[in-house]
């Protein structure tokens, strides 16, 4: 959990360093991600106009399969700018921002994982790694079967 004193607040600003456990994370079900390493985070909080402002990042590494070719990858996602405002006004003694980490961390989890932005991706036709070796069946890893009656349009 990441709490911090609002009566600590009051004196100086708090640094908020450490790791949570993987399981921290808590992805949804699903079986695109699964997170591999613990939550790294380094935060500040410092007292403003009658809240808190939390700034700093957070970072943990998922690992899954690439959207294009499906080979198994591990990568590292972060959230570099946390900007968090807390209203102070009838809080408790001790906040606790582990959901709102949380949430700024699975805001930047990717739609799809890549290995690489160049990803050849699958062959159409024969599903060959594109990345590995060329095919000789002429498919292609981008465009669709269903389209390619439009490539014999002149207009």
């Amino acid at each position: 959990m990441i709490k911090f004193s609002v009566s600590r607040l009051d004196k100086e600003p708090i640094e908020l360093k450490g790791t949570e456990d993987k399981e921290f994370i808590a992805l949804p079900e699903n079986d695109a991600y699964t997170v591999v390493a613990p939550l790294e985070y380094a935060l500040t909080a410092v007292k403003i106009s009658g809240g808190a402002l939390i700034t700093g990042s957070c970072r943990t590494v998922i690992s899954g399969v690439c959207g294009r070719c499906l080979e198994e990858l591990e990568q590292e996602i972060s959230a570099d700018d946390i900007e968090l405002f807390i209203d102070l006004e009838d809080a408790p003694e001790e906040i606790d921002i582990s959901d709102d980490i949380r949430e700024e961390l699975l805001i930047n989890l990717p739609m799809n994982l890549l290995c690489d932005e160049d990803c050849a991706g699958l062959c159409s036709e024969c599903g060959n790694n594109l990345n590995k070796k060329s095919c000789s069946c002429g498919g292609k890893s981008s465009g669709s079967l269903a389209w390619s009656a439009l490539d014999d349009l002149n207009i």
